[in-house]
């Protein structure tokens, strides 16, 4: 009897492969110097040590971790990547990253940064490709080589419902006082966006990073209030 079943269990396993229900892993479709960067030093910095190697991805992220905290360098790299193959290049996220839909998100020889789901692998391209690209905050913020995770967190696969808090933007903008020092009003100085009676109120209720941005106080208010970064009044 034992037999029987171990046999049927073996029978079940060759019949049902190991992947169903769960994606297979959907490697990385390219190497740097191969593919494109024949000679990769030439797209390199004057001073930069030298790569070796075919697989430049790995290679770069040896140094370069693109959610690093404390190597603030490391972000400018990561937005100067997705900003020259998404923004002119158009390339998918699957030439560099390991994607695995519902299981994991990765470039090679890192950890995962989240459990990607159909929704998420469907818009991170075209919201990337946006942020790289478009009239909206996301944009204003690519110029500035900003790249996601300074609002959307270190480490984690950017999502759809992510709202960032106030402190994720102070990062770089300080402080509510220091804001409103450069938004006085432009004929009346003390209708301030960052010092309104409203108090300090979350930067996403007027600030939209991927999409139009809207003035807020201009929802009860008549009057002229200076525009916002890709917004309207």
């Amino acid at each position: 009897m034992k037999h029987t079943i171990l046999h049927f269990f073996l029978l079940l396993a060759a019949v049902i492969p190991l992947s169903a229900g769960v994606a297979a892993a959907q490697q990385p479709l390219g190497k740097c110097a191969t593919d494109c960067h024949t000679d990769i030093q030439a797209v390199l910095p004057k001073n930069h040590m030298t790569v070796e190697g075919e697989d430049n991805i790995s290679s770069c992220m040896q140094c370069h971790l693109p959610s690093s905290e404390t190597l603030k360098d490391t972000r400018v790299f990561s937005a100067k990547v997705h900003k020259k193959h998404f923004g002119e290049k158009k390339l998918q996220c699957s030439y560099c990253h390991i994607i695995q839909k519902g299981v994991s998100f990765a470039l090679p020889g890192r950890e995962s940064i989240g459990v990607p789901d159909e929704q998420t692998l469907g818009f991170l391209p075209e919201i990337t490709a946006e942020w790289a690209q478009s009239p909206f905050l996301s944009a204003v913020h690519s110029a500035k080589d900003v790249a996601c995770s300074p609002c959307h967190g270190v480490d984690k696969l950017p999502l759809l419902d992510d709202k960032p808090a106030n402190n994720a933007c102070f990062a770089c903008h300080v402080s509510y006082e220091q804001l409103a020092a450069k938004t006085p009003g432009k004929d009346h100085p003390t209708r301030n966006p960052h010092n309104s009676h409203l108090g300090p109120i979350n930067c996403t209720v007027c600030h939209k990073a991927h999409e139009v941005s809207v003035n807020y106080c201009l929802d009860c208010h008549k009057f002229d209030m200076n525009p916002i970064p890709a917004g309207k009044q």
